[in-house]
């Protein structure tokens, strides 16, 4: 299993050392202005992206099928992918909340449920996208799951744009904090059943 991990994170330092350079634009750019709350949340999302481009260079370079000769078992190989995913996105929920405590406290004074909320957002992003796609990609390929994880980010954008419309951040405010924990809640868990069936779907794909 280490020996899964460090090949996929030696493939991410190769391959997505582009992300870092858009990741600190991205964050820069959230300091100009006050609405620039989607550029704080980006990494997440770069974050999310990462597992599916390894699993798109593992097909491209045939690892999917070299991987059988190893003493490696399926649940291995989602495993790592997983995990990578998580150590990545735990990389970037800590920058941006960290940025959005600056951003805070350099502006209007910080506010727990602003902070909370964004906290929120962030987790839900950063497991719902891959909770959606990642068992689509491991049962069919990952050119297919592309596809699938832009249309899933742009429903969710849309979705949460809705919600703010209806003055869903007010309802938050007014009812506390529990309706937050119970999003971030649902999100892992989402994640963790995300885990299991890509298990389920790739011990039974013919590769």
């Amino acid at each position: 299993m280490k020996g899964l991990l460090l090949k996929d994170f030696y493939l991410s330092w190769r391959y997505c050392r582009a992300f870092l350079v858009i990741v600190a634009v991205f964050l820069a750019v959230s300091f100009v202005g006050e609405d620039n709350v989607f550029f704080m949340i980006y990494p997440i999302m770069i974050a999310s992206v990462i597992p599916m481009t390894l699993l798109s260079y593992d097909e491209h370079d045939k690892w999917t099928s070299y991987s059988g000769t190893l003493p490696y078992t399926r649940t291995q190989l989602v495993s790592s992918k997983y995990l990578v995913g998580l150590c990545f996105g735990t990389v970037a929920f800590l920058v941006s909340m960290a940025a959005t405590t600056v951003r805070m406290l350099t502006g209007e004074g910080f506010v727990l449920e602003q902070f909370a909320m964004v906290g929120t957002a962030l987790v839900a992003l950063g497991c719902i996208g891959p909770a959606v796609i990642l068992p689509y990609v491991f049962k069919y390929g990952a050119e297919k799951g592309r596809i699938a994880f832009y249309i899933t980010i742009g429903l969710f954008t849309a979705v949460a744009t809705v919600l703010a419309g209806m003055g869903f951040q007010v309802l938050v405010i007014g009812s506390g904090l529990w309706p937050l924990a119970v999003v971030a809640g649902v999100s892992i868990l989402l994640y963790a059943l995300s885990w299991w069936l890509s298990i389920r779907f790739y011990q039974r794909r013919d590769l």
